[in-house]
């Protein structure tokens, strides 16, 4: 089974455990990033093991009494989860972020702009709400800056390049997106055009099979988004 496949299912599964919480998540992480790609060529993605959540939160109460209705649907937290926001369905492991800082601790600061506006795709047959392309792509670097730095062994950078492979309508996206995302955007990539390492750090999330065919495709995309 391909690891989209997997990944899917899994998506699925929390999301219709979710019941009604569900209209007010979004999911964020590596297991949906096969849901940007309109490229039928799409690599396979890596398989994910936990799945990412964000919720716009109006204060600490909505979040506790949220925490009772995760119980009753059999989301428990985890002890060892790497934060407070750390579940556990079934065995399944769930990060349910906030997507402002507050007493939970500080959030990823492009999740908030996402809500304004949201897609709504289906994860097998069961509808989810995801982030718009250029905002999924914002927080991915945003975590990436903050967990080691590395373009070659990065999973965040890994899920960035799968979009900037298999996105077709990406460039155009970026254009049209808030200002902020669009300066954003294009800071953190002609970072890496800057690059002494460029061809390294893209070959290391390109396939070695269709390398020669696909790295001027990506490179070609990252010139578009700069310009």
């Amino acid at each position: 089974m391909e690891n989209r496949t997997i990944n899917m299912a899994v998506v699925a599964e929390v999301a219709q455990a979710l019941c009604e919480l569900k209209s007010q998540m979004i999911f964020i992480g590596g297991a949906v990033v096969s849901l940007y790609a309109d490229d039928r060529a799409a690599d396979e993605i890596r398989p994910t093991a936990d799945i990412d959540l964000t919720i716009n939160l109006l204060n600490f109460k909505d979040w506790t009494r949220m925490q009772q209705r995760l119980a009753e649907l059999r989301f428990f937290p985890d002890p060892y989860g790497h934060a407070i926001c750390s579940y556990k369905y079934k065995n399944i492991p769930v990060d349910i972020m906030p997507a402002e800082d507050g007493p939970l601790g500080p959030a990823n600061k492009w999740y908030k702009m996402g809500f304004d506006n949201l897609y709504t795709t289906k994860a097998m047959d069961v509808e989810i709400q995801v982030l718009p392309a250029p905002v999924y792509l914002a927080t991915k670097f945003e975590a990436f800056k903050s967990r080691g730095l590395d373009y070659r062994t990065s999973h965040d950078f890994e899920d960035i390049m799968y979009i900037l492979d298999n996105r077709i309508s990406l460039g155009s996206e970026i254009k049209q997106a808030n200002p902020d995302i669009r300066a954003f955007l294009k800071l953190e990539f002609n970072k890496i055009m800057q690059s002494t390492y460029l061809e390294e750090i893209l070959s290391a999330h390109i396939h070695p099979m269709v390398f020669d065919e696909r790295f001027p495709v990506v490179l070609g995309k990252i010139k578009e988004i700069i310009s």
